[in-house]
C-alpha cells in the first residue's frame, strides 16, 4: 500500500469549462512545446499576466499543467509551466458517456538533462 495520495480526476464539467476557454487552450498548446513563465505566456497568448495566473492555477489544480522551476543566469529562479495533458477523449456509446484524460509522464532524469542543457 502506498503512502502517496491518489489524485482524484477533475469532474467532466470542470474539464469542459476549462477547454471552453480560448486562453486555456492557448496555454496548453504553448506549454506543450516548451516550458514558459507567466510573463512569456502573457506575451504569447496576448492576455494580462494576472489572467494567465488565474488560468494556470485552475489548470494546475486539474493536473493538466505542471509547475517547474527554471534557474536563471542571475542566480534566481522562476516558475515555468509545462502541459501535463497528452489526450482528452469524450465518447458516447451504449447509452453512456465515457471520458478519459491521459497525462504525460514525467521523468526526473529527462528533466535534469533538459535543464542542464540550457546552461
Amino acid at each position: 500500500m502506498s503512502d502517496e495520495p491518489v489524485a482524484e480526476e477533475p469532474e467532466l464539467g470542470t474539464l469542459v469549462s476549462l477547454f471552453d476557454d480560448d486562453h486555456v487552450r492557448s496555454i496548453l498548446v504553448a506549454t506543450s512545446d516548451e516550458p514558459l513563465s507567466a510573463a512569456e505566456l502573457a506575451e504569447r497568448c496576448d492576455v494580462s499576466v494576472s489572467a494567465i495566473y488565474r488560468r494556470t492555477n485552475r489548470l494546475v489544480d486539474a493536473d493538466l499543467l505542471r509547475e517547474r522551476t527554471r534557474p536563471r543566469s542571475d542566480g534566481h529562479h522562476e516558475t515555468v509551466y509545462v502541459t501535463a495533458l497528452e489526450r482528452f477523449e469524450l465518447s458516447v456509446r451504449d447509452g453512456d458517456l465515457h471520458w478519459s484524460v491521459e497525462r504525460t509522464e514525467t521523468d526526473v532524469a529527462d528533466e535534469l538533462t533538459r535543464l542542464w542543457g540550457k546552461f
